[in-house]
């Protein structure tokens, strides 16, 4: 199994539409997805449909000192693509003061560590965060194996930056060196026709090793806002796929080679149908 969390200092730069349409990209390539919702907003619930905003999932076992981590299993919802699973946020606790919890600390750690290990017979676990670098997104970055850093081709959000990189580097001396790792830093709402974003994107790659930016970006298009008010990925959207949904498929197969993902040869099926007998 391996955990990529999917985080950014700032709001809005496409973290939900990057975890929801990375995630079918991949369960279609035949891999075991899961997607997590732990944004306590729900924008994977609002992404999809009526049920899976209802549904009761991450938080309330997280939130909830009689719930054992391992209940969270037991809350995974099935879609109608076999290999792509998922668990909503739920309904995340308040405090007195009526504001959120604080999810953060050795326990809320630990639990997390637990829970995580409860989904162990899938290939991929991806994880939705809130912005910012603290709480409870600051204790999932620390048990991801992978970090996936959207970045909106916009200038505040460049700026930004340095500090997701400072706070993975400072995560990784915590944990002996080891993880979180970059998958890679992802250039989102790309505006070719935007001169300003054009010149973020240009310095962006100027300024970063190649290997820390994924080749794959991801345009602003409004065929998005279509598929989050239709409830699907864009993909599903209609019998033929936007241009923009293929941007997913790049992403999806420059993460299985980055992080050199290989099919088991016990369960690889090499079998093919001819157009023609």
């Amino acid at each position: 199994m391996t955990t990529i969390v999917i985080c950014s200092q700032k709001g809005g730069v496409g973290k939900t539409t990057v975890t929801v349409n990375l995630g079918y990209s991949l369960a279609r390539r035949g891999w075991q997805v899961l997607l997590v919702d732990a944004d306590p907003q729900g924008g994977v619930g609002l992404s999809l449909t009526e049920k899976a905003r209802e549904a009761r999932g991450f938080f309330n076992v997280l939130g909830s000192p009689e719930a054992t981590p391992e209940e969270a299993s037991r809350l995974v919802l099935d879609t109608r693509l076999p290999e792509f699973k998922l668990l909503m946020c739920g309904q995340a606790p308040e405090g007195e003061d009526g504001h959120p919890v604080d999810f953060s600390g050795g326990e809320v750690r630990r639990r997390l560590e637990k829970m995580l290990a409860t989904f162990k017979s899938f290939d991929v676990v991806l994880v939705d965060t809130a912005a910012g670098v603290h709480g409870l997104t600051r204790e999932l970055m620390a048990l991801a194996d992978h970090l996936i850093l959207p970045l909106q081709a916009e200038p505040l959000s460049a700026r930004t930056l340095p500090q997701m990189l400072r706070a993975a580097s400072l995560l990784r001396k915590q944990n002996g060196g080891a993880a979180p790792g970059i998958a890679g830093l992802l250039l989102t709402m790309v505006r070719p026709d935007d001169a300003v974003s054009e010149e973020v994107r240009r310095e962006v790659r100027q300024m970063l090793p190649k290997e820390l930016v994924f080749d794959a970006e991801i345009p602003r298009d409004h065929a998005f806002l279509k598929a989050s008010r239709a409830g699907v990925p864009l993909g599903l959207l209609q019998r033929q796929p936007p241009a923009s949904a293929l941007n997913f498929d790049r992403l999806a197969a420059e993460l299985e080679e980055r992080l050199q993902w290989k099919t088991d040869p016990e369960n690889a099926n090499d079998e093919y149908t001819r157009l023609m007998d």
